[in-house]
């Protein structure tokens, strides 16, 4: 795959959190919560997003335009347009499935979450990194509430992965998302900042994540222009040239 559909990948996996290796879990089937939580998640039926995003690692430093569509608890739509009104990849997420099309090499892939798990070794839903994107909390397995001045701490287990959510009082706003794997002791830091409203609700316009995994840096940003919220049904188009070739999936 080309830089661009990696960039376009980026927008996935530097957010998704890290590596989940087999080991018992610490979490129980159903939330347990020490404490009370006080959070105001971002809801919507249908988003949509323009802005620039860039990463910058050991191996990779780009930058590009960017729209996100979604449909919440649906559809993740993404375009990546490097400039001039060109588009380099398009990728749509569904609950069970993944799509992906590189205008540039003009190939495109039809498949499941397992290809993503293989491929970059990162344990992903639809559900994380729908959560992830828009800054929300997500309640799961075993927690704990804290204070600490003008943040709540929530510290979450889930299987092998520490969570730690730092919730602002004055919005009830996710300010900071930590995530850190037991086992291989890889983290991933997301700060969400600029907050503006939409509608009636404060959304983060800024979103900076640090991953830091087998001793080397990675950061990503994402910075929107223009978000926007409709109850009126968005198209997620994805109609793949006839003369795209699906190479084989490893």
């Amino acid at each position: 795959m080309s830089k661009h559909i990696l960039l376009c990948l980026a927008v996935v996996f530097l957010l998704a959190g890290c590596k989940r290796e087999t080991a018992p879990t610490t979490a129980s089937a159903t939330t347990e919560t020490i404490g009370t939580v006080s959070v105001n998640n971002f809801d919507f039926d249908y988003f949509s997003s323009k802005g620039q995003l860039s990463l910058n690692s050991k191996k990779e430093n780009l930058s590009s335009g960017v729209s996100i569509r979604m449909k919440k608890d649906s559809v993740i739509w993404v375009s990546v347009q490097p400039g001039l009104g060109i588009e380099a990849a398009r990728m749509m997420l569904t609950q069970d499935s993944v799509y992906l099309m590189n205008r540039l090499q003009k190939e495109y892939v039809a498949t499941d979450y397992s290809f993503l798990r293989n491929r970059f070794q990162v344990d992903v839903n639809f559900e994380i990194l729908q959560a992830i994107l828009l800054g929300n909390y997500e309640q799961q397995g075993t927690e704990k509430a804290m204070d600490e001045g003008e943040l709540q701490h929530v510290q979450q287990m889930r299987e092998n992965l520490l969570f730690d959510y730092f919730i602002g009082r004055l919005n009830s706003k996710l300010q900071q998302l930590n995530v850190q794997d037991q086992n291989t002791g890889n983290t991933i830091t997301v700060l969400y900042s600029s907050f503006e409203d939409i509608g009636q609700e404060p959304f983060a316009h800024a979103l900076a994540a640090q991953v830091l995994q087998k001793g080397e840096v990675s950061d990503f940003k994402i910075n929107y222009s223009r978000v926007a919220v409709s109850d009126e049904a968005l198209s997620f188009p994805f109609s793949v040239p006839s003369d795209y070739k699906r190479p084989p999936v490893n």
